[in-house]
């Protein structure tokens, strides 16, 4: 029976990855193209019952890991993995699964502030069912800036100028569509208007790298 019941946990997995690769390019391009119609698409899905939810894409949570996961795939084939100098560094970087967690929470910090910074200008409570809603809409839309980032980032890391002024190039492009379409979605979300809108954007944005940069430094001196 326990034979059985692995077998048919192995033929899940299967499943589920098999469809990954179907529904992460669809999913990927349909964010990209319509970012405002995906965040909708958020709202309308968590009505749904549990086992019918995000039924014809991945899961915005499971999204981003998974953005992640790709961009760390590149890496590995160009071998440009970063390698850390202090302790607590090499014990993060030098295992796949402490450093696939790690950069899926630092990414996920920008859901989470723009999240909670939308929440306390509307006077809501949180909880984790108010923070559901805008978070998981946050993943669907931070997705694409962490693949395109981080993927950035791998050739930037390459030797060559070619490489290197490309990585910037599309490191810049995926900021800018980024902060756009933070801005785009916080002025529906707040109803305010632009410079309160551009404001907001500019907050979430700062406060979500700083963060990181705080999380970088502490890894690099340790």
């Amino acid at each position: 029976m326990d034979f059985l019941k692995l077998l048919r946990s192995l033929e899940e997995f299967l499943y589920e990855l098999c469809t990954w690769f179907l529904f992460f390019p669809r999913t990927l391009y349909r964010v990209v193209v319509h970012p405002r119609r995906m965040a909708q698409y958020v709202d309308t899905e968590l009505k749904e019952k549990l086992d019918r939810q995000f039924d014809d894409a991945i899961s915005p949570p499971m999204f981003l890991m998974l953005s992640v996961l790709v961009a760390h795939g590149v890496e590995l084939m160009l071998h440009q993995q970063v390698v850390g100098t202090g302790a607590l560094s090499r014990s993060i970087f030098g295992n796949e699964e402490s450093l696939l967690l790690y950069r899926s929470i630092t990414f996920a910090i920008w859901p989470l502030v723009t999240t909670t910074h939308l929440l306390r200008r509307k006077h809501v409570p949180m909880t984790r069912e108010s923070l559901r809603r805008p978070f998981f809409m946050q993943c669907y839309l931070t997705a694409p800036f962490a693949v395109t980032l981080s993927t950035s980032m791998v050739f930037v890391r390459l030797p060559g100028e070619l490489s290197t002024v490309l990585g910037t190039a599309v490191g810049v492009i995926a900021a800018l569509w980024y902060a756009v379409v933070q801005a785009g979605w916080l002025k529906v979300a707040l109803q305010r208007s632009w410079l309160n809108t551009i404001l907001s954007t500019v907050w979430v944005l700062v406060l979500g790298s700083l963060i990181n940069l705080t999380i970088g430094v502490i890894l690099l001196s340790n």
